[in-house]
């Protein structure tokens, strides 16, 4: 569900692999850190008023922030908008860099990139974390929304983006989509809100204003089983003794919950080929350790190791509260609410889309992608050949850019 991705900030990347350039030899490396440096950067748009949700919640003055990449062509319609993942930000050159720039899939010499933080994360977006709001003004406590924070669904982060782009930045139409995970499901709501003369977002002719759509490691709504596993994710922060009286404070659940999900993201074969059975080398220099075993309570698993790390590192950027909000977001996505089911809604999708999928993917199996892929009418299957899971969509770089470039070459 994550942007992953080790990689120097863009420009700057010096060894970014070019299309078709063959890496499966560093596969394996994948369980590393792999986030580059994670930040609020970027520009911000301001809905200024009551921005309703579908929930007939509220809030009021909207933030979203968003970066761009590229120059947009005087029709303002070169644009190719990038979607992120569930913990990711709009800094698209930290997390998917190795596609970005000159002559790679997201080519900044042709099109105008923009990446925006979805509502409701903690990266500079309106979420959890901002201030409370009273008719405009902070409210008289100075607190922020925490828990209070409204329900917001995919269809509401996708229709602030769709709205930012045609109100500040004066996009006439977008190219192409592209998101995986739950960057897949707001691209395959940005094909149900913008991708139809018959949709809300249309062009000032009146044509679809989205031209084409990539979703990645998705499928057309959360299922019991995605909802199930992030259930006990918040259940791990929810049991976190810091939860009924400082929710902002639960970083032991979130820890765990960050470790379940570092879990799910992969398979099997890529744990044991990692990580087998290794322990941990014993330090020879600390008397206090306890004597090394190889089970038990004292056994040191490298498996262990890496998860723990993970869970502390995930403290450093993250909260629990937001955590929560936005995985109850992600359990949100169903394209076919209030549009008269899944069939009708991606029915009325005119557009081209190219539906990538994952064949070891467990969290969101391949037969999902299989099946949006036909109820779409312009849509087009293809498998990501991988041991990864789910994380193959961001692991199998050559794989990912080459069918995104194929597809951006062949629409225009």
């Amino acid at each position: 569900m994550d942007s992953r991705m080790a990689m120097k900030a863009f420009p700057g990347n010096r060894n970014r692999r070019r299309v078709g350039h063959n890496n499966s030899n560093n596969n394996n490396k994948g369980m590393k850190d792999e986030y580059g440096d994670m930040n609020s950067e970027g520009s911000t748009y301001i809905h200024h008023g009551k921005f309703t949700l579908e929930s007939g919640q509220s809030l009021q003055d909207v933030q979203l922030r968003y970066q761009t990449y590229g120059k947009m062509n005087a029709k303002r319609d070169n644009v190719i908008v990038i979607c992120h993942a569930l913990t990711g930000n709009a800094s698209l050159h930290s997390w998917w860099g190795d596609l970005l720039g000159p002559t790679m899939a997201f080519d900044t010499d042709k099109y105008f990139v923009v990446c925006c933080n979805v509502l409701g994360s903690c990266y500079g977006s309106t979420s959890p974390q901002s201030p409370k709001q009273n008719n405009g003004h902070d409210a008289d406590d100075n607190s922020n929304y925490g828990l209070d924070f409204p329900d917001v669904s995919v269809q509401d982060t996708v229709r602030i983006q769709l709205e930012m782009l045609q109100k500040k930045l004066q996009v006439d139409s977008i190219k192409c989509v592209i998101g995986g995970s739950f960057g897949g499901m707001q691209a395959i709501e940005f094909a149900v809100q913008g991708g139809s003369m018959e949709a809300p977002f249309t062009t000032i002719d009146g044509y679809p204003m989205v031209r084409s759509v990539v979703p990645i490691a998705c499928g057309a709504a959360h299922t019991a089983w995605q909802i199930a596993i992030s259930e006990v994710q918040r259940q791990a922060i929810y049991a976190d003794p810091n939860w009924k009286t400082q929710p902002e404070k639960a970083f032991a659940g979130l820890s765990v919950a960050r470790q379940m999900g570092m879990v799910s993201y992969r398979t099997a074969i890529g744990y044991e080929s990692k990580f087998g059975r290794h322990l941990q080398q014993a330090n020879i220099n600390d008397e206090k350790a306890p004597v090394a075993s190889s089970y038990g309570s004292h056994a040191k698993w490298q498996v262990k190791s890496y998860l723990e790390y993970q869970g502390r590192k995930f403290l450093n950027r993250f909260d629990p509260v937001t955590y929560v909000k936005l995985t109850e977001q992600m359990d949100s996505h169903d394209v076919g609410r209030n549009r008269g089911g899944i069939a009708q809604a991606l029915d009325s999708v005119t557009i081209p889309a190219l539906v990538l999928g994952i064949d070891s993917d467990v969290l969101y199996p391949l037969k999902e992608q299989e099946q949006m892929a036909s109820m779409l009418p312009n849509g087009h299957f293809e498998t990501i050949r991988s041991d990864d899971g789910h994380d193959g969509f961001l692991i199998e770089q050559d794989q990912v850019a080459s069918h995104i470039t194929k597809f951006l070459d062949a629409h225009d």
